[in-house]
């Protein structure tokens, strides 16, 4: 046997056993997202808020915790009201528009070993940010939309640095809260904020939007908050 199979072996193996042994965690998180550097100038004060839902599998024999984060959130919401949004058709209408945050981020944790009750870590996270933009119009906000799009969208991909603490529930087997504190950082990237889309109407009626997107690196600060409750 070659040492190159007798490692990759060795390590399948202690996955395997690992995985088998472990604990499983659902998570909630609360996160706000703090721009900074070239962010901060180009955003105009635009926080960036993300409520996650995370599977974490945490290794009782590794003092390591892997898991998969899925995020979302609404940065920007602007409501108008206008009767040029369509030709011959002269009645108020809403047109609400929603900048949103999708995210999806591999979670890799790493805990030192203390003696405290709460248990510090390190955290690394990778993955995708997908920033897109969606409009509604709609005669009142309890009527179906008349019409709704979305109509700005961009990938981007990020990484994000940091850490925290695990907090046992007064039951350690139930779970436990975190607060924590993260940096993100991704290459330049296209999106819109509140105020960079327009409606240009038209003499004869109805008209187009125009776009103004802000380029600039996704580089924030992002305290945390949340909750892990145990699945076994």
């Amino acid at each position: 046997m070659s040492l190159k199979k007798a490692i990759s072996l060795f390590f399948t193996f202690i996955i395997s056993y690992s995985l088998s042994a472990q604990n499983w965690g659902l998570g909630f998180q609360s996160n706000l997202g703090i721009p900074v550097a070239g962010l901060q100038e180009s955003s105009a004060g635009t926080l960036f808020p993300e409520l996650n839902t995370v599977i974490y599998y945490e290794f009782w024999n590794l003092p390591i915790d892997i898991g998969l984060s899925v995020g979302y959130g609404i940065y920007g919401t602007k409501l108008e009201k206008r009767t040029d949004l369509y030709s011959g058709f002269s009645d108020e209408l809403r047109l609400r528009r929603n900048n949103n945050l999708l995210t999806l981020m591999a979670v890799f944790r790493y805990l030192p070993e203390v003696e405290w009750k709460a248990k510090p870590f390190i955290e690394v996270q990778g993955g995708t940010n997908y920033l897109y933009t969606r409009y509604k119009i709609r005669e009142s906000r309890f009527e179906d939309p008349i019409e709704e799009e979305r109509d700005f969208s961009n990938w981007i991909g990020a990484i994000r640095v940091g850490g925290g603490f695990k907090i046992p529930f007064k039951d350690p087997e139930g779970g436990f809260f975190e607060v924590k504190l993260v940096y993100q950082e991704s290459r330049r990237v296209e999106f819109l904020l509140k105020d960079s889309t327009t409606f240009e109407p038209e003499p004869q009626g109805g008209g187009n939007f125009s776009y103004e997107p802000t380029r600039s690196m996704l580089t924030w600060i992002q305290p945390g908050i949340g909750v892990v409750l145990y699945m076994d």
